[in-house]
């Protein structure tokens, strides 16, 4: 009986436990239940808190912080100061950001976190991550050149360049005489240890500041070495003059140039001549100055074929022409051989610059379809943004793009510079106000983008506008979300010509109505593109107005840059091919919002206890209600 009662009790406590069990699996997956589609727990993107949330919600928690970012900059140490590094330049109406978050990368990585495809242990490990913290770091990239930049501008003066050995040459009645200035040791900012570093902050949603040291440069070429080529030196000077030539035969059409030459006496040579590290060497500044007094004379730029329409086909309206230009490296390479040598004579070498488009590719393309146009208005613009269209617009009028060529809008534009049509708009960045080239173009980006999708073509490289800009609203409902940003070196808008055919761009500008109207022609093969209106599902207030203190003004002057209100928006671009077949592709846009930015004149600058904290931790100078000034 007692045997027979243990066996039953042991029955039980099985039973009983399998029960217990069951429960303890049954409860939780019912708790992991409540994850489905949201984060797990305990979960953070850098330093947010994204537990439990739905991607989207996730999705703003981290933009409002990395908006933060943005509008305020990054804190940068140097010895003991802390300045605010900005990562945006207002230029006119547009802003462009010196680093990129890739936001859909980054939830989807907080998202896939403590995640198993197995329910069970997709429990089991959701279970687990409540004891520990799981931090998702951000996907960011930037533009080093525009931080450095800008980490220059925040600490001027602090950098101190090294400069190399150079030569000290004496004429005097038995000639030329020669002696070495030693070269001096640099105190540069050690870069290369502080973009890792401010890059992993970034990453992390860090805004603690990111220091960043001096480092010393030591003189590429040294005194020591420097002496042993002072008898090359006077040589070459005792040789003088060299002649740089150039011959008969030119490989380009145009004006010939025959046989000039070009004396360097050794009054040149004297200002010219630099000791290398393997032997006698040039100024690079200098020797390029006298390759440009050259260049005007020899130089002819190669010449893209331009097009119109007429009677459904292509004509031409200006040929194709081959170019030449000095091959400078060539140049430099011979003209320090001759230095070293015993050469006094130079010939200068002239490559073909060849055109991109030729008057060839025009003949008998059988351009007779409209394919899509898209239109903008820049009105209110001023005087210099408008100038900058109108040279956009006679940039890009006429071009061929050719069947598979991947379009770049930047490529089509440059050089951005005044020498190529473009004018100045002042810029603030950080505690000044400069002037910088070529704004507006992003007009021109938007109409192209709006082109190239109601013809139905591939966007190979689309980014929107970081701020909600009148001038790129979209003409169905005034809404933004259409637009194309452009910002040399990045970002870009590209396009693919997919069609199987040339394609003509065609861009009219109407003066009067201050609008664009850009039309893609081509052979259709029937397909049809176009773009829903973009709606907009969240609006984004603005803050208080963010003022920051200069030296560049005189006191009291203020010059305000307006306020932006932030925006999410969506549009859906479809592409409907002969056989009735469609593509949808979704273009969704983020605008951070921005608080209106004033620089304001002061004789001192304040001292950081005089700061106030503002939102997200940024410490500035904070006012409201400050007036616009343009």
């Amino acid at each position: 009986m007692n045997i027979l009662t243990g066996k039953i009790k042991s029955a039980m406590i099985a039973v009983f436990c399998c029960l217990l069990a069951f429960f303890a699996v049954g409860g939780t997956l019912a708790w992991a239940q409540r994850f489905d589609g949201r984060i797990g727990p305990r979960t953070f993107v850098g330093s947010v808190e994204v537990s439990g949330m739905d991607p989207e919600t996730a999705r703003q928690a981290v933009q409002r912080k990395i908006d933060g970012f943005l509008a305020s900059g990054v804190a940068v140490d140097h010895d003991g100061t802390t300045e605010r590094v900005p990562l945006s330049t207002l230029l006119g109406s547009d802003s462009f950001d010196a680093v990129r978050f890739d936001l859909d990368e980054t939830i989807a990585a907080a998202v896939r976190a403590n995640r198993d495809k197995n329910a069970f242990w997709d429990a089991v490990r959701l279970l687990e991550a409540t004891m520990r913290q799981t931090t998702v770091i951000a996907y960011v990239d930037g533009d080093a050149d525009a931080i450095r930049e800008a980490v220059l501008g925040a600490f001027p003066g602090r950098e101190k360049l090294g400069t190399n050995a150079a030569f000290s040459f004496v004429r005097s009645t038995g000639g030329w005489k020669a002696d070495v200035v030693a070269g001096t040791t640099g105190a540069e900012f050690d870069f290369d240890a502080f973009f890792p570093a401010m890059f992993e902050r970034l990453a992390s949603l860090d805004d603690a500041p990111t220091p960043i040291a001096i480092a010393r440069r030591d003189p590429d070429v040294t005194e020591v070495v420097a002496r042993t080529e002072i008898d090359a030196a006077v040589a070459a000077l005792g040789g003088a003059p060299f002649v740089l030539t150039v011959e008969d035969g030119l490989p380009a059409s145009g004006t010939k140039v025959l046989g000039n030459s070009w004396e360097l006496t050794a009054d040149d040579l004297s200002r010219l001549l630099v000791p290398g590290p393997n032997g006698l060497d040039v100024d690079q500044e200098a020797f390029d100055k006298i390759l440009d007094e050259i260049a005007t004379i020899v130089d002819v730029p190669a010449r893209n074929a331009r097009f119109e329409r007429s009677e459904g086909r292509v004509v031409e309206f200006a040929t194709s022409a081959v170019g030449r230009a000095i091959d400078r490296d060539l140049a430099r390479t011979d003209f320090i051989a001759a230095l070293n040598g015993t050469e006094t004579s130079v010939p200068l070498v002239l490559v073909a610059v060849e055109p991109t488009v030729t008057t060839a590719q025009g003949n008998d393309l059988g351009i007779t379809d409209a394919l899509g146009t898209g239109t903008s208005s820049f009105k209110g613009s001023p005087k210099n943004r408008v100038g900058n269209i109108q040279n956009g617009v006679n940039l890009l009028n006429g071009l061929l793009i050719a069947p598979d060529e991947t379009f770049s809008l930047l490529s089509a534009l440059q050089p951005f510079t005044l020498d190529h049509g473009y004018l100045p708009e002042l810029v603030i960045k950080g505690d000044k106000i400069i002037p910088e080239v070529a704004g507006g173009l992003c007009q021109i980006g938007t109409t192209t983008f709006r082109a190239v999708m109601n013809s139905g073509l591939s966007v190979v490289q689309r980014q929107n506008h970081s701020l909600v800009v009148n001038y790129y609203n979209d003409p169905s409902n005034n809404n933004p979300g259409t637009d194309a940003t452009i910002y040399d070196p990045a970002p870009d808008f590209q396009f693919k010509n997919d069609t199987g055919h040339y394609v003509l761009f065609e861009a009219s500008m109407d003066a009067t109505a201050q609008s664009l109207a850009f039309t893609l022609w081509g052979t259709s093969d029937g397909r049809i593109g176009s773009y829903t209106p973009p709606v907009v599902t969240r609006w984004i207030g603005v803050g208080p107005t963010l003022e920051t203190e200069t030296l560049t003004l005189p006191a009291g002057e203020k010059k305000c840059q307006a306020a932006h209100v932030g925006a999410d928006t969506t549009f859906t671009y479809t592409v409907v091919s002969p056989d009735g077949t469609s593509v949808d592709r979704i273009f969704d846009s983020h605008y951070r919002p921005l608080p209106q930015m004033c620089l304001v004149g002061v004789e001192q600058l304040s001292t950081p206890e005089d700061l106030q904290p503002a939102e997200d931790g940024v410490s500035s100078l904070v006012t409201t209600d400050a007036p616009v000034t343009d």
